[in-house]
């Protein structure tokens, strides 16, 4: 049909109808209920002909008056039509009203029809929403209200008519209940495209299935900034034969036009995939007539055919989508053979022919001149803004890479080329062909051109699972980190502009599901790959991805010098809680304004608020000025306050550097404040945050601010540190001071401060008596001020206690074994260091099945336990430590790749002057693990990110168990080793072959050269290592298949020795018998250490006793184990060692006078509690009581400090003998949650080295204690 006489013919019924407008109007659009709205005045909405004949062309002046509607033409049968899919904003069992607006030049029967998809079993509904004859010239609303089956998708609306005339349509509209999961609603939540929104662009691919699916969309709208389509732009896709004809090929959308319309309803950029490339590409293109029978055409009819696609194709994206932003377009693909034979001597030109890889595009031009003649096309016609690439696989291999290299160079030396796409099918492997290195340094030489790089179909195959989601993980990361470090630190004018990952779920994926390639699998839920990506970059430093720039700016400051203001006015600003603390807004108080950050559910005096800080503000060895204010209302009437930064050196070290200190009373605001602070040139992962020095109550934070170096800032001003008598804080106590506190006493005190400094007695009131201490004072009478404590009515507290039964104890009078009875724990291993041994064990917990029922210890463990003592009887429990972060009973684990923590040891060096602490785990059967300290109790923190033994291992990959590490640092060496492995392969029982031993590097968190192989007879598992005299011994866990005959049994703790530490060992015998022929529990493997222990020998070891007593499983137990220890003897090369349930003997007493924190204990009631992470307290109900043994009082005792709190008042009773024993004393405590310091006068006199006890009257959480 002739269009000029189409929109001829409306234009005069316009004119008739006294519609004078020349450009028409924007029609306006409500979108309150509206769920579809086409108008077609800037896309085409995704809207396409329903054959290849038929073609839509939106025009001005033939849409509803006189606006730009849109034409259908072409159509040779009645079904022939126009066509879109609406099931993005659609979904099945809801009312929605359809309509829309039709018109043509002759007296037609329009149709308006529906089909739907069901979910399940993709059966079809189609209905006639309505149908209307229409009168010649006549705008007509066809419409209808109709509620689709449940499960129902692709929604797609069909419009005909009667005849094959032309016709035209505009105004679709679909209007209903709004629902909050529509598609193009942008989401708020943010992801990958916001993380990297300063360095490129994040990618992904739809096809025609997953446009349908809500749920990978939903994902690619938080992630992505940029879609490809899978096949629905290729050639075979977007060229039409029926209307191509000449040189001319015809070219369609309609494949991806859903795909287009989303991006543009979503402001997603696209790359166009792919122009020229000898798959995918209709054979019939290539031939004469277009006929795939015909013969090849010549290279200059080709020539044109090629120029004719690609101006179709370019023309009908600017004409249809003149929204899309598409940014990129790969105009050549794969044009480079793979064999080295061919890039060495045809260029890299591919076979000629079509098909299995041969190239028709080779067979007409002889060659690959071809590609150069493409983009000379491509540039002529592409929109503005549109990139030009060359995209290739297997792009790292050495001669590919060098043939691609030459031939984008010279397109990029024309003006031809924007860059290179690095298709990226690469697998998990760290090494090998497609390695990371290979592969970075095949990005590097791209970049070298000066073009831009383009990672265009990321995945990385973990092929089967020969490789771990961890590999996976790391590949992932190397990838995106290797594209971020050329940005910031580029070499030439190229840049990594984009990174595209290729399909949305490792259910859509070309390389078969089984090898699990992507970041969401197959049930659309993250992997690790992609929680490894999303901790790259902290989240205070994302940008928004939906405004991509490419370039990485730095931070200016506000007008006042500030690079950040957190008012906590209702909004968090970034800060967190540290520790177990938790943050919230709060209206309780304020230094400014309504609100202020209250810090609580401290555990520790670590515990604190902090925010990350963004490294393109705060640049590391600038100076900067930080300030904040804090305040707290519970606990002590002082706090000491800490601003401090931590950070990561650059030998990977965890660093903490104070910025600010200030010292505060309750209820007063403080300001801590430095003005130039400088942050180390070597730091990296900033964290600024705020803590006290030793309490752990609930504080305030208010107007925290970063600011230009030297920025003074307003603020409550720097406490003052009160020392008692000292009462205008000049440092020391004089007349002045006295003349205060007698001023004081008649007029009142100038503040807060001073009336704590004049309290010198503490008894909370200010007297006479005071004044009278601070003159015995300066005459000399007393050296120091005494605390006033008041006198115990020992009447009440004997009738308190005579309601309280004590609680029992799972262990018995006079025994030490097991160490801890609060918690069970298995597989010691152990560290010695600063005279204090720490014993570290699997944290095993009951685990219950779905019915609420206790079921046998599966080891789904994720934290590892750590206690520690002077004198093997007393210890302390420093909690539970966070390993594993991928374990779902587990919280902030510090190797977030590793599912569990099992068997745990450890050792100590001291590296470049500095001590540091080193914790081996096993990551369930697959491999070894290490943690980092700056102490023996942590924090902890993952130096390499990955297991230090995998089954990539050299050695390691046939080991049955990858498990059990074992390790000893020699100090006469300055040589670390690490012990390994176990299991039984099947037919191997009497020589396994699955042990492993290697030396550490000099860092502690590497290995030298390969495991070596060990042999102990009937391996079973459980590595412990030791050098005993100068001799090295090895001692394991023999097997269940020892046959009779032997010098050990099944199960037995066996060892080997050695002069070097990896072998040859040869077997010596067994060191302990299994724990059940010892009659210590009731059968079960062991697992054990040798250790050394202020001169003395011992074992370490589990048994199943405690829960035995307690009763699990009808005293059968479920395998839940405890440590205990016994003494060794070593005689030359003879080790031997007997368990026992008595344990050793306490080796040294316990100093009452310095402050014994609450968690050391010899025994311990039922219903105790031990809690928080290295300073950890004890909590426990009526009846519930704690011992300590061999506690000296040399110097006898006037009083006892506790600190402790009650949520609803307790008393502590302390006595010596037995909980009915002799009482000391009684503390009590007042209601509170915060724990404070009490001293009480002791009533009884005590002596000697006695056993102590401390009897709860009611609810406590318990601190610490110390007598004077």
């Amino acid at each position: 049909m002739n269009v000029k006489k189409f929109a001829a013919g409306m234009t005069a019924m316009l004119c008739c109808a006294g519609v004078l407008s020349y450009l028409p109007p924007m029609p306006a659009k409500t979108y309150a209920t509206e769920l579809v709205s086409n108008d077609f005045e800037a896309n085409y909405e995704g809207w396409y002909g329903n054959a290849d004949a038929v073609k839509l062309t939106a025009k001005y002046g033939v849409g509803v008056d006189g606006s730009r509607g849109m034409l259908v033409t072409g159509r040779t049968s009645l079904s022939d039509g126009a066509s879109s899919s609406k099931g993005l904003y659609l979904e099945g069992g809801k009312d929605y009203n359809y309509s829309v607006e039709v018109y043509s030049p002759t007296d037609e029967v329009f149709h308006l029809s529906l089909l739907c998809l069901d979910e399940e079993t993709d059966e079809q509904t189609i209905v006639e929403l309505d149908s209307k004859a229409v009168k010649a010239g006549e705008w007509t609303t066809l419409s209808a209200h109709y509620k689709a089956p449940e499960n129902s998708y692709e929604f797609r609306l069909t419009i005909t008519t009667e005849s094959t005339n032309d016709f035209a349509f505009d105004n679709v509209k679909v209007t209903g209940k709004k629902n909050n999961q529509t598609v193009y609603a942008a989401t708020a939540e943010k992801g990958l495209k916001d993380e990297f929104a300063d360095y490129f662009r994040v990618g992904n691919i739809l096809n025609g299935g997953t446009i349908r699916n809500s749920a990978i969309t939903a994902n690619i709208i938080k992630d992505y900034n940029s879609i490809e389509c899978e096949n629905e732009t290729k050639p075979d896709a977007t060229m039409v034969q029926s209307q191509s004809s000449g040189t001319n090929v015809a070219v369609s959308l309609n494949s991806c036009a859903a795909i287009m319309d989303f991006c543009v309803k979503n402001q997603i950029g696209m790359r166009g995939h792919t122009l020229v490339w000898h798959s995918q590409s209709p054979e019939w293109v290539f031939k004469e007539g277009f006929n795939a029978s015909g013969a090849y055409v010549n290279s200059a009819t080709m020539d044109a055919r090629m120029e004719s696609y690609i101006k179709n194709l370019f023309n009908a994206i600017k004409t249809q989508y003149p929204g899309l932003n598409l940014y990129a377009y790969d105009v050549a693909n794969e044009c480079v053979s793979d064999d080295s034979n061919r890039t060495a001597n045809y260029g890299g030109a591919r076979e000629p022919g079509y098909g299995n890889g041969k190239s028709p595009w080779v067979q007409i031009y002889g060659s690959n001149s071809f590609v150069e003649k493409a983009f000379t096309y491509a540039r002529k016609y592409a929109p503005e803004g549109c990139d030009l690439y060359y995209n290739d696989y297997n792009e790292y291999w050495d001669h590919k890479r060098d043939c691609i290299y030459n031939m984008c160079k010279s397109l990029y030396e024309k003006g031809l080329l924007d860059g290179v796409g690095m298709q990226s099918h690469i697998n998990a492997d760290a090494s090998g062909f497609s390695g990371t290195a290979n592969y970075i340094t095949a990005m590097k030489k791209y970049l070298s051109i000066g073009c831009d790089v383009q990672i265009t179909e990321l995945d990385i195959s973990t092929e089967k699972g020969k490789f771990t989601a961890q590999q996976q993980a790391d590949k992932y990361k190397a990838v995106f980190q290797a594209a971020m470090d050329w940005n910031k630190n580029p070499s030439s004018d190229g840049r990594v502009t984009a990174v595209c990952i290729w399909g949305p779920n490792d259910a859509n994926t070309w390389i078969k599901s089984e090898n699990t390639p992507l970041l969401y699998d197959t049930n659309n839920q993250p992997k690790l790959a992609y929680t490894t990506l999303t901790s790259m970059i902290p989240k205070s430093e994302w940008g928004d991805g939906t405004k991509y720039t490419g370039e990485v700016k730095p931070v200016e400051p506000d007008a006042n010098g500030w690079y950040f203001h957190s008012t906590f006015e209702g909004d968090l600003d970034s800060w967190e809680g540290r520790g177990a603390a938790e943050v919230m807004t709060s209206g309780r108080t304020a230094y400014a304004g309504g609100e202020a950050l209250l810090v609580q559910s401290r555990t520790a005096a670590w515990n604190g608020a902090s925010r990350t800080l963004n490294t393109r503000a705060f640049q590391p060895g600038n100076a900067y000025s930080f300030s904040a204010n804090v305040m707290y209302f519970d606990g002590d009437d002082t706090d000491t306050f800490f601003m401090k930064l931590q950070y990561t050196d650059a030998n990977g070290d965890t660093q903490y550097s104070t910025v600010a200190e200030g010292h505060a009373i309750k209820g007063q605001w403080i300001q801590l404040s430095n003005t130039n602070y400088t942050i180390p040139a070597d730091a990296s992962n900033l964290q600024l945050y705020i803590e006290t020095a030793e309490t752990s109550n609930n504080f305030y934070v208010d107007e925290a601010i970063g600011a230009v170096a030297g920025t003074v800032i307003e603020g409550a001003g720097e406490g003052k540190t009160v020392i008692r008598g000292d009462l205008n804080f000049d440092g020391r106590i004089d007349g002045a001071d006295l003349a205060l506190e007698r001023r004081g006493l008649i007029k009142g005190f100038t503040d807060n401060y001073a009336k704590l400094a004049a309290d010198v007695n503490q008894d909370g009131d200010v007297t006479v008596a005071d004044a009278v201490l601070i003159q015995s004072f300066l005459i000399g009478k007393i050296k120091e001020f005494p605390i006033e404590t008041k006198p115990i009515d020992t009447v009440a507290m004997e009738q308190l206690f005579a309601g309280v039964t004590p609680a029992t104890s799972f262990k018995k009078d006079g025994e030490n074994n097991p160490l801890f009875t609060q918690r069970f724990g298995a597989d010691p291993g152990w560290m010695e260091y600063n005279g204090r041994i720490y014993v570290y064990t699997t944290n095993d917990a009951f685990e219950y099945d779905s019915n609420g029922n206790m079921k046998e210890n599966s080891y789904d463990v994720g934290t590892i336990n750590c206690l520690s003592s002077s004198d093997l009887v007393n210890w302390t429990d420093h909690g539970a430590i966070p390993v594993a972060g991928r374990n779902g009973r587990t919280t902030n684990g510090a190797a977030k790749w590793a599912s569990c923590s099992w068997a745990p040891d450890a050792c100590h060096k001291t590296i470049n002057g500095k001590e540091k602490f080193f914790l081996y785990f096993a990551n369930n059967g697959s491999g070894i693990g290490v943690l980092t300290a700056d102490s023996p109790t942590g924090p902890w923190t993952d130096p390499i990110g990955k297991e230090l033994i995998s089954r990539s291992t050299p050695n390691c990959g046939n080991i049955t168990w990858l498990f059990d590490p074992g390790v000893y640092y020699d100090e006469e060496t300055g040589k670390g080793y690490l012990a390994f492995g176990g299991g039984v392969p099947e037919g191997k029982s009497a020589d396994p072959g699955t042990a492993r031993i290697v030396e550490l590097g000099s860092d502690m968190t590497s290995i030298v050269g390969t495991p070596t192989t060990l042999n102990p007879p009937y391996l079973f598992e459980d590595s412990s290592l030791i050098k005993i005299n100068g001799t090295w011994v090895y001692s394991f866990c023999h097997n269940w298949s020892v046959p009779a005959g032997q010098k050990f049994n099944s199960a037995d703790i066996g060892y080997m020795t050695a002069t070097n530490p990896l072998g040859p060992y040869t077997y010596q015998g067994p060191v302990f018998r299994n724990t059940f022929a010892q009659g210590l529990d009731n059968n079960g493997n062991n697992h054990h250490s040798i250790i050394e222990f202020k001169g003395k020998y011992y074992v370490l070891y589990h048994t199943r006793q405690l829960e035995i007593r307690m009763g699990v499983n009808g005293g059968k137990g479920y395998n839940y184990r405890s440590p205990s220890i016994s003494e060794a003897t070593v005689n030359g090369t003879s080790i031997t060692c007997t368990g026992s349930h008595t344990g050793v003997k306490q080796i040294e007493s316990l100093n009452p006078y310095a402050t014994v924190q609450a968690e050391t204990m010899s025994n311990q009631s039922q219903g105790i509690a031990v809690n928080g992470l290295s300073d950890t307290t004890v909590t426990g109900t009526k009846g519930s009581w704690t011992k300590v043994s061999g506690v000296n009082f040399s110097n006898g005792a006037k009083t006892l400090t506790v600190k402790a709190c009650s949520k609803s008042g307790a008393v502590i009773k302390v006595c010596t003998g037995g909980t009915n024993g002799d009482v000391v004393t009684y503390a009590e405590i007042k209601a509170g949650s915060t724990p404070e310091e009490i001293t009480v006068p002791v009533v009884n006199s005590v002596s000697g080295n006695k056993d102590l006890y401390f009897v709860f009257s009611g609810d406590v959480t318990f601190d610490s204690w110390s007598f004077s």
